[in-house]
């Protein structure tokens, strides 16, 4: 798995004249020939990745390993430059580490396996 992440403020409409600036993180994410395949031959992709509830643009909305895959980049708003920095080191610490452990794990517990008792 291969990720760029960057982030930068935005100036959004509020109502008729008004503007807000929100904060956008952007994840390119590249899953491997190896991670596809898994994900695709083991039915992985409706597995739940992460649910960012401080995000502006789908709050509490729970992204899956497909949408992290097959919707790229991956775009979120966030309220604040902190509520922003956090997704970003969420998404690379903890989310994205976890997410290929599942994948892989899921990999390594499908070999078949035999025992004489």
């Amino acid at each position: 798995m291969r990720v760029s992440i960057t982030h930068d403020d935005i100036v959004v409409r509020k109502g008729f004249l008004g503007r807000e600036t929100r904060y956008r993180v952007t994840a390119y994410i590249d899953f491997s020939d190896e991670e596809r395949t898994i994900v695709q031959r083991f039915a992985l992709g409706t597995h739940e990745a992460y649910a960012a509830e401080e995000a502006v643009d789908f709050p509490n909305f729970a992204f899956t390993i497909n949408d992290l895959m097959y919707k790229r980049p991956h775009v979120r708003l966030f309220p604040t430059a902190l509520a922003a920095r956090m997704f970003e080191q969420q998404l690379a610490e903890e989310i994205l580490p976890r997410v290929k452990d599942y994948i892989l794990g899921n990999a390594a517990s499908r070999h078949p396996s035999s025992y004489e008792i």
